[in-house]
């Protein structure tokens, strides 16, 4: 009986340490200016500094799986990569991803652009109707919208590539995320070619991050979420946000 205390023991003290010799694979695309490269070409940007904090808590060692959005989800769903973050839930990638609890930050907005020289007016949601609209492959922006087949789209590789097919007169319209639109516009490749149209779209939903269900992590979750819950609950994500004006 004591003998099997003690190898229960050793099991529990072990347990961690196998934990923590892990690493946590993040798999990362580019979405300015919350997951960035800097000069040097290292990931930056508030979201990387969230994971980046969450991995530190958590005592793994971080990795950078770069890829492209479409080519990150594959990698998650096949449990090549441990974590996502700034990815909208849907009933596909709730198959193979666990949206963690709770979330880091609520609501966003979804704004359009158009040619400075196109007369056209972009104010309402009918207003797209009879347009060409850009999208990024592989996002989720609304249900209404993603799933409006009245719609017109053409999807580019990237919002930088969008920005550019607009730019050429190859869209009518891009939809694209209110801040990373407004940073991208102001490139001087694109600034006094493009301009902000009047509709806006107001995107509630919660922002989390995603655990891959095939993830050898993911029987740490709870672990995981704990680690999360701490950083929402003394205002760590809060302050790290605070510093892009999120």
């Amino acid at each position: 009986m004591k003998k099997l205390i003690v190898l229960l023991l050793c099991c529990l003290a072990f347990e961690p340490a196998l934990a923590d010799a892990r690493e946590l694979v993040f798999a990362y695309n580019v979405f300015e200016p919350w997951k960035r490269l800097d000069a040097q070409g290292r990931p930056a940007g508030p979201y990387t500094e969230i994971v980046r904090e969450l991995a530190r808590r958590l005592g793994l060692p971080l990795r950078y799986l770069h890829c492209p959005l479409s080519r990150c989800l594959a990698t998650m769903q096949q449990g090549r990569a441990d974590l996502m973050i700034g990815v909208r839930p849907t009933a596909e990638r709730a198959r193979y991803l666990d949206f963690l609890e709770p979330p880091f930050a609520n609501g966003d907005h979804l704004a359009f652009y158009q040619r400075r020289d196109d007369a056209r007016v972009i104010a309402r949601y009918e207003d797209l109707l009879p347009l060409t609209v850009g999208v990024a492959e592989g996002v989720s922006y609304l249900p209404r919208f993603d799933r409006d087949a009245r719609i017109r789209r053409e999807a580019s590789p990237g919002m930088e590539s969008g920005f550019r097919k607009l730019a050429a007169g190859r869209v009518d319209a891009l939809i694209v995320n209110a801040r990373q639109g407004a940073l991208l516009a102001s490139r001087p490749e694109f600034a006094g070619r493009v301009r902000r149209a009047a509709l806006t779209l107001d995107d509630s939903h919660p922002n989390r991050l995603a655990l891959a269900r095939r993830s050898p992590l993911h029987a740490q979750r709870a672990r995981i979420e704990q680690a999360l819950r701490a950083m929402v609950a003394d205002g760590t994500a809060a302050r790290i946000l605070a510093v892009s004006g999120r």
